[in-house]
C-alpha cells in the first residue's frame, strides 16, 4: 500500500512537473558553465589609463567599456552612431559612477594605454559603405579555423557567384588575424604590443544574424565574452608579449 503511494506520487504531474523543472535548470547551470572559458577576474585598479574602445554601443564592445569603467579607468567610446552612444554612455556612467568617459569628437589626449578594434558586422547583401580612414587588441573569432580559404585577388567577393555574407565574415576574420600579426611584426621594436583575443561563441547583435549551426550552441554571454579581452588589454602578464593570440 505505501508503496504504491509512492509510486502514484513520484508519477503524479506535479512531481514529473517539478521533475522537469529540476533537470533544466540543473542542465542549463552545467552548460553555463562550460561555456563561461578559463575562471579569470581582472583585478586592477585602472585609474589613469587611458583606453579607445570601438563599437561600444552594443555587445563585447559596451560590456569592455563598462568593465574598464568599474575598474576606474578613462574610456573613449569610438561610435558611429553618437545619438546611440550617448545613450549607452549614460547607462555605463550609472552603473559604474565613473564619469571619466568622452562622447566628443574633438579632445586631446595626454596618452593611449590601449586600443580595443572591436566593431563587426555581417549583411546578407553587399553593400558599400563610406569608411574613415599602447597595446591595439583586435577581436577575432575562432571560427576562422574551419575551412576558410582567402583570396587575396578579390577581396570582396565580386567575382563569388552569389555573395555569402557568413563566408565574408569569416575571411575578414582571417584577415584581420594575418594584419595583426603582420602589424605586430613591424611594431616589435617599440612600445606598441599588438594581441588578437578571441571571445568565442558570444550572444551579441552580431550573433543573432549568424547560422544556427555556427553560432546557437554554447553562447557566451558578453559578460563573460569580455573576459579574453581585458586579460589581453589590461593583464600585468601580456605588457610584455606582441603577436599573441588569446582565446
Amino acid at each position: 500500500m505505501a508503496g504504491r503511494r509512492l509510486l502514484q506520487g513520484l508519477t503524479s504531474p506535479w512531481s514529473v512537473g517539478f521533475s522537469a523543472f529540476g533537470l533544466a535548470y540543473g542542465g542549463y547551470h552545467v552548460w553555463d558553465s562550460t561555456q563561461s572559458g578559463t575562471k579569470y577576474d581582472l583585478h586592477e585598479d585602472l585609474a589613469g589609463k587611458t583606453y579607445i574602445v570601438t563599437g561600444a554601443t552594443s555587445g563585447i564592445g559596451q560590456a569592455t567599456a563598462e568593465e574598464l569603467a568599474k575598474r576606474n579607468a578613462r574610456v573613449i567610446m569610438a561610435c558611429r552612431n553618437r545619438e546611440k552612444c550617448v545613450q549607452v554612455r549614460r547607462d555605463i556612467v550609472l552603473n559604474t559612477r565613473n564619469k571619466q568617459k568622452l562622447s566628443k569628437g574633438k579632445f586631446e589626449l595626454d596618452r593611449i594605454d590601449g586600443i580595443v578594434h572591436n566593431a563587426a558586422m555581417m549583411q546578407s547583401e553587399r553593400h558599400v559603405n563610406k569608411t574613415n580612414p599602447v597595446r591595439i587588441v583586435f577581436l577575432n573569432s575562432n571560427i576562422i579555423d574551419r575551412k576558410c580559404d582567402l583570396n587575396l585577388g578579390d577581396f570582396n567577393s565580386e567575382g563569388a557567384k552569389k555573395f555569402d555574407g557568413y563566408e565574408v565574415y569569416k575571411h575578414s576574420k582571417l584577415a584581420s588575424a594575418l594584419f595583426s600579426k603582420e602589424l605586430s611584426e613591424r611594431l616589435k621594436e617599440s612600445n606598441i604590443n599588438v594581441i588578437v583575443a578571441d571571445p568565442g561563441r558570444t550572444k551579441s547583435n552580431l550573433s543573432a544574424q549568424m547560422d544556427g549551426q555556427t553560432f546557437g550552441m554554447g553562447e557566451r554571454r558578453t559578460e563573460k565574452a569580455v573576459r579574453p579581452v581585458l586579460y589581453a588589454l589590461c593583464d600585468p602578464e601580456t605588457v610584455d608579449e606582441n603577436g599573441l593570440f588569446i582565446e
